[in-house]
């Protein structure tokens, strides 16, 4: 397979010199893409260059060519090296893993709001893909300036504003876009509403979408019926507004809501079994957030902000087949948080400077499960409290030799948690961080980073009680340690500017990473218990690479990433182990028809480093190509096909993904 890998990429980096030689003459007349100059806010806190920062970071637009006809969540970040969506191709079951960590141990935000839910087997996020604008993934340890939850890095979702989709000069508008995906017989519908004013900007969106069951790849007929059944009609709503007033003072309030019922098994990111009954699933889930900013460009000093929000996650099932047929569950998660950060700017001189970062923040987490045969397993009535103060200097330095930036951070957690039986837990730790990164020249940054990151336990790990399955009960573990995981990354990256015409531009950054984790959080299962236990020392290290290339109306990326975690106890494999993966994407602009053609595909070579055997998957490669028609800004059409070839693959679980799939797209704006 690592052969197939080493192929396909240079077949991909052959076609794309091709390509570009065909076209050379064209090329010459047009500006460099402008998507190699993306933006983070989420890395440092400030706003900077992705290339520039010390850290691997991806941005994904959401509204572009061959990612706007997503449905999913797995399907928006299919092409981030470094990061895969477990839980199967079921919409409710998916959650974002990065570099091996799970859910658990990365912070996955949407609009700055921490998305606390826990499910063994749901997912933590439940939001449309239509409401995003982009989604920001930060690799590697960031507890040192986001606390506990970011052992593993960040996944930071922002939706839309009337901004986004308004043009200059423009006050008001409408949008109207309607979809459809043949794998699972998807309608989707958007309708939303916009406008501003010099102070007040506001906007309304209401998506629907109803799909049908998965049809798998091809090869899964060798096993009986391609058809994986996942119902679901899912409806949201998102409201924004914001005020502007005295200049440089912002108020904006967030109102989303989603209403999903699906028909599944209990556990979805499993096959309907005799003790994995078929249930009727209600996902109610109502965030509210209501934010303060305070922006002088001539005040380095105070550029506050406060953020107060509360999320309200509700899972409804109901049984329909079974022994237990008719059985009741609910789990619920409802966590409100507060954030106060600022930030100050100081110039020793017009070589040196501090940017200063600090902040603090508070949130509660309760979380009720409810059943009307017997107690909801898994899901104790618990709540816990947290909070955290950060301080963080981004120390820049020109030093005659080229460009050097510190960045020293460090945060103090207290988490408090205890539950309805007396259990209690009482813990707080420092999570420190360096960072340096030095551009000799304007191609060239070197990088490196330290940091040791701390996780308290969250309630279900603790407190989980109940029935896992007829025989098996879940046991509380009220001594159960917090994880710390000590991180060391190094990587550079190179942006070369006119390598083969006057306005082409290429960029590669890539790092190797080793996480040394102590009293590293597991499941641990036998033929009676389900338990939540320690690893004395756990190791995930591994590499990824990023490369772009910009040649006008050309551009292409690769991606290269895999990561290896071991029981450094028994030196055996955890289930954090990430297989040699490359994710290749070419594009090509034909402004005289406004149309842009596209491929994107993934190759993943096979995965034996695994805990069992059991969990070994094969590799796979999957094409999707696309299609965009764009006569002029008020009109989108998108067409494509995911899957191209009908692959049969596993990308995380038991359950084959989503086979292939006609996609189309059509966005009006009035």
């Amino acid at each position: 397979m690592q052969k197939k890998l080493q192929l396909a990429f240079g077949a991909a980096l052959l076609s794309t010199t091709c390509l570009t030689n065909a076209s050379a003459q064209e090329a010459q007349t047009l500006k460099v893409n402008s998507s190699l100059d993306e933006v983070t806010v989420y890395a440092t806190r400030s706003e900077a260059n992705v290339f520039d920062v010390p850290a691997m970071v991806s941005t994904v637009n959401t509204e572009a060519a061959g990612v706007a006809t997503s449905g999913t969540i797995s399907q928006v970040l299919d092409q981030v090296p470094g990061v895969t969506v477990v839980g199967g191709p079921r919409r409710a079951a998916q959650i974002v893993t990065i570099r091996g960590f799970d859910s658990d141990a990365i912070l996955t935000m949407v609009d700055d709001r921490r998305q606390n839910f826990e499910s063994g087997h749901d997912g933590r996020i439940f939001i449309d893909p239509a409401l995003l604008k982009s989604v920001e993934v930060v690799k590697g340890g960031a507890s040192a300036i986001y606390g506990g939850g970011a052992v593993g890095g960040v996944v930071a979702f922002k939706t839309k504003d009337a901004a986004d989709l308004l043009e200059p000069g423009e006050k008001m508008g409408a949008l109207t876009s309607l979809g459809y995906r043949s794998a699972t017989g998807e309608f989707s519908a958007t309708q939303a509403a916009y406008g501003r004013t010099e102070n007040l900007d506001l906007l309304a969106s209401l998506n629907y979408r109803k799909a049908g069951d998965v049809q798998m790849g091809a090869a899964v007929h060798s096993i009986g019926s391609n058809d994986l059944p996942a119902r679901d009609r899912l409806k949201s709503g998102l409201v924004k507004a914001g005020l502007t007033f005295g200049d440089y003072h912002t108020v904006s309030a967030n109102i989303h809501r989603l209403d999903q019922d699906s028909e599944e098994p209990s556990t979805n990111s499993g096959v309907t079994t005799s003790s994995n009954a078929t249930v009727d699933k209600e996902i109610d889930d109502l965030q509210l957030g209501l934010k303060y900013a305070y922006d002088n460009p001539d005040n380095n000093w105070l550029k506050p902000s406060v953020h107060v929000y509360r999320n309200r996650s509700e899972v409804f099932e109901t049984d329909l087949t079974g022994s237990r047929a008719g059985r009741e569950k609910m789990r619920r998660m409802t966590t409100v948080g507060f954030t106060a950060d600022n930030q100050s700017i100081l110039s020793v001189s017009d070589a040196h400077s501090h940017t200063l970062s600090y902040g603090v923040e508070y949130y509660t987490d309760k979380q009720d499960g409810e059943s009307n045969s017997t107690a909801f397993g898994g899901v104790p009535n618990a709540e816990g409290q947290a909070y955290g103060v950060y301080l963080q200097d981004q120390i820049d330095v020109n030093t005659g030799a080229g460009e050097l930036s510190i960045i020293p951070a460090l945060r103090y957690d207290k988490y408090k948690s205890d539950d309805d039986d007396g259990n209690s837990l009482n813990e707080g730790a420092a999570s420190p961080k360096l960072s340096l990164s030095y551009k000799p020249v304007e191609q060239l940054m070197l990088f490196g980073s330290w940091s040791k990151a701390f996780r308290a336990p969250n309630l279900t790990e603790v407190y989980a009680d109940g029935q896992h399955w007829f025989g098996n009960n879940f046991q509380a573990n009220p001594d159960l340690k917090p994880e710390t995981v000590t991180t060391i990354e190094v990587g550079a990256g190179v942006d070369f500017k006119e390598l083969l015409s006057s306005n082409d531009r290429l960029q590669i950054k890539g790092s190797m990473f080793r996480a040394r984790g102590e009293d590293f959080i597991d499941q641990e299962i036998t033929a009676t218990t389900t338990k939540y236990i320690n690893i004395d020392k756990a190791e995930l290290k591994g590499w990824e690479l990023e490369a772009k290339y910009g040649f006008a109306p050309f551009t292409a990326s690769a991606g290269l990433s895999y990561v290896r975690a071991r029981n450094k106890v028994t030196d055996k494999y955890l289930e954090a182990s990430e297989p040699l993966t490359l994710t290749t994407g070419l594009s090509y602009d034909v402004a005289s028809i406004d149309s842009t053609f596209g491929w994107n595909a993934k190759f993943s070579d096979q995965n034996h480093e695994t805990a069992t055997a059991s969990l070994r998957k094969d590799g796979y490669a999957v094409h999707d190509i696309y299609y965009r028609y764009q006569p002029t800004n008020n009109l989108i059409v998108d067409l494509g096909i995911d899957n191209v070839f009908d692959e049969a693959y596993k990308a995380s679980t038991t359950l084959y993904e989503e086979g292939r799939s006609f996609v189309g797209k059509v966005t009006y704006k009035w």
